[in-house]
């Protein structure tokens, strides 16, 4: 599925494989905006950004590209970002975690997802908030190629290593950390730990001038049970303008883009929520920060009523967006928001959503049932957005210490994820940290304290199955743990079966890697994903079976060779499209 990147899309690469951590941008609310009133003249920008505008150039159907952009700060003192928000799920965009100097620049990275319509123009934007100051918004542009006939897009996989515990949870109480090395007895069904090979220590001491790392859980501002005011929107383009909650009515609230490939994914799975929740009461209001005239024009398709009917609103200066998304802290911005008498009842993805529509508008939904695990959520997202800052200073000097610290301060503050951060420092100790043999005594440690956690378990598989970097498969643990994940799943869960269908081809077995290639697909019932087991099968009926081929550590950075200069300014050069999160927002 990955390339072998040239040195400047390395980068891009190592955020991807790092990026597993779930979701994550530190989102900080600026207020709540209850009622519109006559605005000041607009405060002058503090940050400028170079390109003044964002030119992807040429993207492919369906797959993501990122392009970085320099943030200048004007302002004359020291800035903190706090959150990039982008005006759609198929953009999302990173931003400095430390402050940006007077007169200092900081890097971004925005990735854009193209959607499946080819040969077509696109403009998105990503909005940068700056603690005691007006957002600042970057247009984003980008044109999708038109496809030579029967091309298709680089595949995509859900549960790869890359995202490896994007969407897992615990289902066990988390141990404390391993201490390595030390000898372990793995139980069933698990074999025993090599004992021919002395482990190597795999927590280094970070180096003296590297500053500490450090982590601090901090609770969203908005979570199931807060209190919120209505959102201040401009211009109704559809619907009766609202300006407050009517006490005892459901309000939905979805965040949408006219030209979102993801918004037109869900598109008829909203429409259907909107007419059997409407007509039990509850409010469905679409906003988009897109002007009024492109929202009519969208509106005025042929047969685009018919499949909105609920409110549209344009919302050019994002007040909608600052009361409700920002405080989330989540990178995925949750588009849709369930909120009853002002009280937030639940947010997420429209697919997650019937459950607590149907349940608010019946009286029974309580949104302490899902608080502890949006703020956890929430908390995985920042922690992201700092494995992505020290997985991109360890691809430039080739020192992948500091990703330890980085990964253990994270899960020190994340304890109910354990799992996930176990198998990631799993993943980078067997690949670009360059200790396989401690990687993998580690790796059947965590395994004896996960031996019931089924999504660990299976993160650790593929981790062994599909890292490119792995220094080495073994490829019967890599089946040991895929035969227990699916044990533990009750041959229920599809991305068991098809991690143990991969197992079995990396062992040669081309006839056990169909049948549960099989299963997969027979009990995925996400099209999308679906679709993807379905290529996996493919390949294992027709390609050669084996082990995945590895690939050489990368030159740092630093000291790779000085690439051709792109097209674009700040462009990454092509580069395979990257996982897609299985539940974004």
């Amino acid at each position: 599925m990955i390339r072998h990147p040239g040195p400047t899309a390395r980068p891009l690469l190592i955020a991807v494989l790092l990026a597993g951590i779930a979701a994550g941008a530190v989102m900080v609310a600026r207020g709540f905006l209850p009622t519109r009133t006559l605005a000041p003249a607009p405060a002058a920008p503090v940050i400028a950004f170079e390109p003044a505008t964002l030119d992807m150039g040429e993207l492919i159907a369906e797959a993501p590209k990122t392009v970085a952009v320099t943030l200048r700060n004007i302002s004359g003192r020291t800035l903190r970002i706090t959150a990039a928000i982008a005006n759609c799920g198929c953009t999302t965009s990173t931003f400095p975690a430390d402050p940006v100097p007077a007169g200092g620049t900081a890097e971004a990275l925005v990735t854009v997802k193209a959607p499946p319509t080819q040969d077509e123009s696109l403009m998105k934007s990503v909005t940068f908030v700056v603690e005691g100051a007006e957002p600042v918004s970057l247009t984003v542009l980008g044109h999708v190629m038109k496809s030579a006939p029967g091309a298709v897009a680089p595949p995509t996989t859900v549960d790869s290593v890359e995202e490896l515990a994007l969407a897992d949870r615990p289902t066990v109480s988390p141990p404390a950390p391993p201490t390595i090395p030390a000898p372990v007895t793995p139980a069933q069904p698990l074999a025993a730990a090599p004992t021919t090979k002395p482990a190597t220590p795999a927590a280094p001491v970070t180096p003296p001038a590297q500053r500490p790392i450090t982590f601090a859980r901090i609770n969203p501002p908005i979570q199931p049970g807060a209190r919120v005011s209505f959102p201040s929107l401009a211009s109704w383009v559809k619907g009766t303008p609202i300006t407050s909650f009517t006490p005892g009515k459901v309000y939905v609230f979805e965040f949408f883009s006219t030209s979102c490939s993801h918004c037109k994914e869900f598109a008829e799975l909203i429409t259907r929520l909107a007419r059997t929740y409407g007509a039990q009461g509850a409010e469905f209001i679409a906003i988009t920060d897109e002007e009024a005239p492109i929202v009519k024009a969208w509106l005025a398709q042929p047969g685009k009523l018919n499949e909105v009917p609920y409110s549209v609103v344009s919302d050019p200066d994002r007040s909608a967006m600052i009361t409700l998304q920002n405080g989330t802290f989540r990178n995925f911005n949750p588009r849709f928001f369930v909120i009853k008498n002002g009280i937030v009842q639940w947010f997420g993805h429209p697919k997650e959503a019937e459950e607590p529509i149907a349940k608010v508008v019946a009286g029974t939904w309580d949104p302490e049932t899902v608080r502890a695990a949006a703020i956890t959520d929430s908390t995985v997202s920042r922690g992201k957005d700092l494995l992505d800052r020290v997985a991109r200073e360890c691809d430039k000097s080739g020192d992948w210490t500091p990703m330890f610290a980085a990964v253990d301060a994270v899960r020190a503050a994340i304890p109910e994820r354990a799992g996930q951060y176990d198998a990631q420092r799993f993943v980078i100790m067997i690949g670009l940290g360059d200790m396989p043999d401690a990687g993998y005594e580690f790796g059947r440690r965590i395994a004896k304290e996960y031996a019931q956690d089924m999504p660990t378990t299976r993160s650790l598989a593929r981790a062994i199955l599909n890292s490119p970097y792995a220094k080495r498969r073994d490829v019967d643990f890599a089946m040991e743990l895929a035969v227990t994940a699916d044990t533990l799943a009750k041959g229920e869960d599809a991305r068991a079966a098809d991690t143990l269908g991969l197992a079995w081809f990396s062992k040669g077995n081309r006839e056990k890697a169909i049948e549960n290639a099989e299963r997969a697909v027979k009990l995925e019932k996400d099209q999308k994903t679906r679709e993807q087991y379905q290529q996996a099968l493919q390949k294992f009926r027709t390609g050669t079976p084996g082990p995945e081929p590895t690939k050489p550590r990368p030159i740092p950075a630093a000291a790779a060779p000085t690439a051709a200069p792109a097209a674009t300014p700040g462009a990454t050069p092509s580069a395979p499209p990257a996982p897609a999160p299985s539940h974004p927002d």
